[in-house]
């Protein structure tokens, strides 16, 4: 979610359910995949890449990211090496959420009101109501989730599933274990938000730079979730319970993002604060790299899956 703020802000033919075109690498011996998905009510574009195996690896960009890093360089693939190289071993998936790249656009939430966000972003707690989100569709954390199974299961991705997951889509991963239990054998976090993060940047941005409150803030669009979607995310995490207490759990984070030491302070202590939510968390600091890790310093994350594959499959014989 932060995206290097201080130093960045500033300054096709159907069938019926699955639009596939399939590529085989004779080198690799690897199967690739990749058009729209028809999930119901909308689709999603994908690429399935691998072989069959017994875990199935899910990838899932930050804010405004997808198979491209649409947020920042749209010619960048987001996972490519690293999906490249693990479906030597699995089956894998990155995809488009709604509202990115060639996916179909997607409904939003209807929105908090004024009030209730500035209250919110003042670090006051305000009402949650999950029964809001047990009808309907839109771009908050649950919906993603949901997104993401339909997915997975039109695309025959099946489950167990390793999510690696980038910035804000650690909502979605929380989101996805409460929704689906049983179905997530692990998670390799990539500098992944908290349900804190929104809440402790605004009270960053206030401290040391009032200029960039408002950049940060205009980010959130309809495409990929407004500002209230991503605050009820937060909700929904804050209330989803103790359901990563027994999933193995690989946080990596920046040992330095360059974005000066107060905010690395800040971001330190809200991401060792994930580590109390599984009795597996392992925290990797991995140096030189910004808050894309996966393009800064891709053999961490390719490292870290693999470790996570040999304990997943191990703790299944």
């Amino acid at each position: 979610m932060k995206k290097n703020f201080i130093s960045k802000i500033a300054t096709i033919v159907l069938a019926t359910s699955l639009i596939l075109s399939t590529t085989v690498s004779v080198a690799a011996k690897t199967t690739i995949k990749e058009g729209l998905v028809d999930i119901g009510d909308k689709s999603l574009y994908a690429k399935v890449m691998g072989i069959d195996s017994n875990i199935s690896v899910v990838f899932d960009s930050g804010y405004g990211d997808g198979i491209y890093t649409y947020s920042e360089d749209s010619s960048y693939e987001t996972w490519h090496n690293i999906q490249s190289e693990i479906s030597k071993y699995a089956k894998t998936i990155t995809y488009d959420r709604a509202g990115l790249g060639q996916s179909d656009s997607g409904v939003n939430r209807a929105s908090l009101s004024e009030e209730l966000i500035d209250s919110y972003l003042n670090g006051e707690d305000i009402p949650y109501d999950e029964s809001a989100f047990d009808i309907g569709s839109g771009k908050t954390a649950i919906d993603r989730a949901r997104d993401l199974h339909a997915l997975l299961e039109s695309a025959a991705v099946d489950a167990p599933y390793l999510l690696v997951i980038h910035s804000v889509s650690m909502l979605e991963a929380v989101e996805f274990v409460k929704e689906y239990p049983g179905e997530v054998a692990g998670i390799v976090s990539v500098d992944g938000t908290s349900a804190e993060t929104m809440q402790k940047n605004i009270e960053f941005f206030r401290t040391y730079a009032p200029e960039v409150e408002d950049l940060f803030l205009g980010q959130f669009q309809e495409y990929d979730g407004t500002l209230s979607e991503i605050i009820q995310s937060s909700l929904q995490v804050k209330n989803a319970g103790d359901v990563l207490r027994n999933i193995p759990f690989t946080i990596l984070h920046p040992s330095d993002s360059g974005d000066g030491p107060e905010y690395q302070q800040m971001s330190d202590e809200l991401i060792r604060k994930w580590t109390t939510w599984s009795n597996y968390s392992k925290l990797i600091f991995v140096p030189d790299t910004s808050h894309y890790i996966m393009k800064d310093q891709p053999q961490y994350v390719v490292k870290a899956i693999k470790n996570m594959l040999k304990e997943i499959n191990k703790s299944c014989k």
